[in-house]
């Protein structure tokens, strides 16, 4: 019986090659899209997955307090936390604290790299993160001060190779050398917390950090709860270490597990995913996927005329309704193993550009992915039930009397669920479509907006990563400077701790500062970093009242702040602050600080964020980066200048540099990567469903050959004839667009109230949207109608 289904199947395929090459084509690249998004949807889900006591673990984090309005909240902590956690919870398990060291040079003699992700933890770090050790003991690793565990490939670029368990090398700025204790495996990248060098956190106390600290949260705490707690336990066991130990904050903790996709917290690690980006990516998938179904379904569906007679006379001869149900079955089957073959093909030949384009490193090994063979089979056992069971059970309900006496046509019930299904893909694709002109538009209009600042021409140059009593290098510093100055094309060059465009990490914040003799409570989380008297300057910011530093002999304890440090400090205006006071840890024997100058607002950060309250302090010695303004014709004999000069001052060291504003087109990355996805999947769409509208369209002007003759007879043209075609399908684009422009504004305004300065969801980007699929409608259906409408009457009228 399978045998000859297969073999009536095989044949009534390959009769109707365009209709079963439309429906191949169209599941086929449906089920390829759908796969492509899921794969990426089930690697943010991953997060933090492999380590084996994810379920256990959590991160506290520190609510900020103005009085009773909530600030902002931050990742990191104090550290004396965790140890008072444990001694107050006998619930907790362990406990591990890790702290940010920063960009340091590490290396065996001259020979050095740069290395990004320095940290330092607490040993307990390895028994509560799965973590593989290649060399050395977990146990016994980060338990004595200088040590260190690298990761394979650091152990590699510093030492060449990963036995290198007891060997000595530097990282700058430490002053001794550091021992390794252990090698482990690369860091997955499904996790938040990626480690390249891991110091002992008791190498910091040696250095003078205090450890038992309430003042400074510069530590991610992570704990470990027995089995049977419960993270309310645990989270009012923080409340009342909060009311006991802090004033304007309040500890809180999170799952490790939900850190990646719902955390968008001040300090994080990385940039963390968007859980509303992955759930709009998987409506796509679904919605795309469904439009490959909807095709098939409406295309068999449509052609149930042609099929009346087959049917007819299966039933006359005694084939009974489950083994017509088993034909169609078997034809819908072969086509979806047609289509899943296919899609396997795409997906080899587009994994390596569809990861570029997400710019995620999802691992390239998806035919080694288990969760990938699962979510192949869930998708191609959907596609047959949906793609098969309704056709067959409605084509094999026809009765044969009426069959055979040429009365079956289908029922209207069909024809408006065919209707509706149209107007369901291109609702879709409406909405897609507006998705991606509305993303591109937000990050236009992101790039276009003025930064309070000229980051047109400016290059810069990460400052040597030097330790303490390196005086020669510490001299070469200025003399770099000067020595950049003399060169051809460069303007001004300034010297700060941080720069516009930074990670969050290269800020200090304080939220202990005050006005002098104000009432107000602190809270506000203010950032600070030193500044030398070329650096406002240099950036094009205005003054809004006051002045800058002087260049020579600066007066101790004056700082320069913002517009909005100056509104958040309670003055009414830039002016009312010149002369102000307030407190600020950074000038020793000074309680404190004077406010010398108000400059305007600059953004920091890129436009998702407000402005920062800023605080500068005069620092003109010890620069993390230079900031050169030069002639952007000539960049590329800069950079060369400024790279031989850096080989004779600081040999050994890596020169890091980078242009401005190309930093700042950095953070609209993600952005940047979701109006790309978003298009490409919209386009998939689109065309997935033109294939069928393509079918569809064709299918109904058969069925109007002898129409379309007789009013060429009569004298209809060739445009009253394409629009009399055109007319149905464009009418239910219309219905279309109706449905789908409430759901694209409301979808695209809470997305874009991410955004700290945005856009408006214009009501004609939904009217373009609309046209636009209106547009591709039409040229689709117009190639066949034209097509009809030009064929001579003689040709369908022959036989009457």
């Amino acid at each position: 019986m399978l045998k000859n289904h297969l073999t009536i199947a095989v044949r009534t395929l390959l009769k109707n090659k365009v209709f079963s090459l439309i429906n191949v084509a169209g599941l086929a690249i449906a089920t390829t899209a759908f796969l492509l998004i899921m794969y990426y949807v089930q690697f943010e889900y991953s997060y933090e997955g492999f380590n084996a006591k994810a379920d256990h673990i959590y991160r506290v984090t520190l609510d900020l307090y103005k009085g009773a309005e909530y600030v902002a909240t931050d990742s990191e902590t104090y550290p004396a936390l965790a140890p008072a956690l444990k001694t107050q919870m006998p619930e907790v398990a362990d406990y591990v604290r890790v702290q940010h060291v920063g960009e340091c040079e590490a290396g065996v003699k001259e020979k050095s790299i740069l290395v990004e992700r320095v940290y330092a933890a607490d040993a307990s770090l390895f028994s509560m993160f799965s973590f593989s050790f290649l060399k050395g003991n977990p146990t016994e690793a980060l338990r004595q001060p200088m040590q260190a565990v690298l990761t394979e490939t650091v152990a590699r670029k510093i030492f060449g190779s990963t036995d290198v368990v007891g060997k000595v090398f530097h990282v700058k700025p430490l002053t001794e050398n550091v021992t390794v204790a252990g090698v482990i495996q690369d860091i997955p990248e499904n996790t938040h917390l990626k480690l390249d060098i891991i110091l002992s956190l008791i190498t910091l106390e040696k250095l003078g950090r205090d450890m038992n600290s309430w003042n400074s949260n510069n530590n991610y705490t992570y704990v470990e709860l027995k089995p049977g707690t419960t993270l309310v336990q645990l989270n009012q066991t923080l409340k009342n270490i909060s009311k006991e130990r802090l004033k304007n904050e309040m500890l809180t903790a999170e799952p490790i597990k939900d850190i990646h996709l719902y955390s968008h917290k001040g300090f994080e690690p990385e940039v963390n995913g968007d859980i509303q980006i992955v759930r709009f990516l998987i409506a796509i998938a679904i919605v795309i996927l469904l439009i490959g179904l909807i095709n098939y379904v409406n295309l068999t569906t449509a052609r149930v005329i042609e099929r009346a007679k087959e049917v007819g006379i299966r039933k006359t001869l005694g084939s009974s309704k489950v083994s017509l149900i088993h034909q169609f079955l078997v034809e819908s089957a072969l086509i979806n193993v047609a289509a899943l073959l296919i899609s396997l093909l795409l997906i080899q030949l587009c994994l390596p550009l569809y990861t570029e384009i997400i710019g995620k490193p999802i691992p390239t090994t998806i035919f080694q992915n288990r969760n990938f063979w699962y979510t192949l089979a869930f998708t191609f056992l959907v596609n047959n039930l949906l793609s098969g069971i309704y056709p067959a059970i409605f084509l094999s309900s026809a009765r044969p009397s009426l069959i055979l006496q040429r009365r079956f046509s289908g029922s209207p019930q069909s024809s408006y669920l065919r209707k509706g299904l149209v107007v369901t893909e291109f609702a879709a694709s409406v909405i897609l479509i507006a998705t991606t002109f509305i993303v591109y538009q937000q990050v236009h209009f992101m790039r276009s907006q003025k930064l309070g600042m000229d980051a047109s021409q400016i290059l810069v140059v990460t400052a040597p990563v030097l330790t303490g009593n390196d005086s020669v290098s510490l001299r070469n510093k200025e003399v770099f400077r000067n020595e950049l100055l003399k060169k051809p094309y460069v303007q001004q060059v300034a010297g700060s701790s941080s720069v516009p465009g930074v990670s969050i990490h290269e800020l200090n914040t304080q939220n202990s500062i005050v006005r002098y003799g104000s009432d107000d409570k602190a809270g506000y989380n203010y950032y600070l970093y030193g500044i030398d008297a070329h650096f406002i300057p240099t950036l094009g910011i205005e003054m809004a009242a006051g002045r800058n530093f002087f260049e020579s002999s600066p007066n101790a304890g004056d700082v320069i702040i913002n517009e909005e440090a100056a509104r958040q400090l309670g003055f009414a205006s830039p002016a009312e602050a010149i002369g102000g006071k307030i407190n600020l840890p950074y000038y020793p024997g000074t309680a404190y600080s004077t406010i010398v100058g108000v400059i305007k607002n600059f953004h920091q950060r890129s436009l998702k964020e407000t402005h920062l309250p800023l605080i500068h302090w005069y620092n003109g010695n010890y620069n993390n980066f230079y900031t050169l303004k030069i002639d952007t014709k000539h960049a590329r004999e800069i950079v060369t200048a400024t790279e031989k000069t850096w080989q004779q001052l600081f040999p050994g060291q890596t020169l890091e540099y980078y242009f401005l504003n190309e930093m700042f087109d950095q953070q609209y990355k993600s952005e940047f990567q979701f109006g790309k996805i978003t298009g490409i999947f919209s386009g998939m769409a689109i065309f997935i469903a033109c294939l069928g509208l393509f079918g569809l369209a064709s299918f109904a002007i058969s069925q109007r050959t002898k129409e379309i003759g007789v009013r060429k007879v009569l004298g209809a043209s060739v445009s009253n004839i394409v629009l009399l075609l055109s007319k149905d399908f464009l009418r239910l684009v219309l219905i279309a667009f109706v449905v789908a422009a409430p759901i694209a504004w409301y979808g695209l305004h809470q997305w874009l109230q991410n955004f700290a300065y945005r856009i408006d969801v214009s009501f004609w980007i939904l009217v373009l949207a609309g046209i636009l699929t209106g547009i591709i409608a039409l040229l689709t259906i117009s190639f066949q109608a034209i097509k009809a409408a030009v064929m001579n009457p003689v040709k369908s009228l022959r036989n009457e």
